[in-house]
């Protein structure tokens, strides 16, 4: 597809990693970014892919900002994790490429499907 655009959005979120011996056991906090990659061949008559601003509000329907993630989801919340669930609940409107989810600025996770 020749266009991929490209939206981000941050929050923050409360988590532990289940079964995991280390600090991350405990209870503990990340300001999350979320970075969408959303693929296309068609522009509307504006050159637009799809609207930011519609992408954005979407977003801020299924981002979890302030909660904590063990409360919210059945599995463990691990960036790879949080990655795979956003990737398949955008998927449902939009052609996603990949999902990155970002812990810090120095560590995340992404997913996005074979080509193969």
């Amino acid at each position: 597809m020749p266009w991929t655009i490209i939206v981000s959005m941050n929050f923050s979120a409360a988590h532990f990693l289940k079964n995991y011996r280390n600090k991350c056991e405990r209870v503990h906090g990340h300001n999350y970014k979320v970075v969408v990659h959303i693929n296309g061949d068609k522009l509307n008559k504006n050159g637009i892919l799809y609207d930011f601003k519609e992408i954005k509000e979407y977003l801020k329907k299924i981002i979890p900002d302030h909660q904590h993630l063990n409360e919210l989801f059945l599995f463990n919340p691990t960036a790879e994790n949080l990655a795979y669930h956003f990737y398949y609940v955008l998927k449902k409107k939009y052609p996603i490429k990949k999902i990155e989810v970002w812990e810090d600025d120095t560590q995340g996770a992404v997913y996005e499907e074979s080509s193969d």
